[in-house]
């Protein structure tokens, strides 16, 4: 079966792993408890050899605002140099990862010690136990939605149902 995006939107996060960073909209939920996230990471990815050395990641979650530089880390490589330094994002400590940095500006960070989980196809998964989360409600209010194809978008319009 050939691939197709009609699934989209997705909630593009942004993956830090020690010094780099990437964006990412395959990831989900999969447990509450213990609370862990699946992580699908591109095998061409400089950070895939990062997070299996390191073992460990911080899932990201940047506003609205921020969209033109988390877009653009996903064009730019780690190897050469500081993706940090290059876009001019500002990194702090995680709080509980020993060698990992995230972005000041994220609204909710959830950190992570990850293992790989074998599988075939273009994309190693990855299962993280979330071992600290941090943020703020605002982080739902504004998010970076993925739609494919270098398109993205933001909530517009909020509706809660009632019984």
């Amino acid at each position: 079966m050939r691939y197709t995006s009609l699934f989209y939107p997705m909630h593009l996060a942004l993956l830090a792993v020690g010094e780099n960073f990437f964006p990412m909209a395959w990831w989900t939920p999969v447990s509450k408890s213990p609370f862990r996230f699946l992580l699908a990471v591109d095998r061409q990815n400089y950070s895939l050899g990062l997070l299996r050395e390191l073992g460990e990641a911080a899932l990201c979650f940047l506003p609205w605002e921020e969209r033109a530089w988390v877009v653009r880390a996903g064009y730019l490589t780690g190897r050469k140099g500081s993706k940090a330094a290059r876009l001019g994002v500002e990194l702090r400590p995680a709080c509980k990862l020993e060698r990992t940095r995230v972005p000041a500006k994220a609204l909710a960070v959830f950190e992570l010690k990850t293992q790989e989980w074998p599988t075939d196809g273009d994309h190693a998964l990855f299962l993280g136990e979330v071992i600290h989360a941090e943020g703020s409600p605002e982080a739902r209010r504004r998010p970076i939605l993925f739609l494919g194809l270098r398109n993205f978008a933001t909530i517009g319009e909020t509706w809660r149902f009632g019984r």
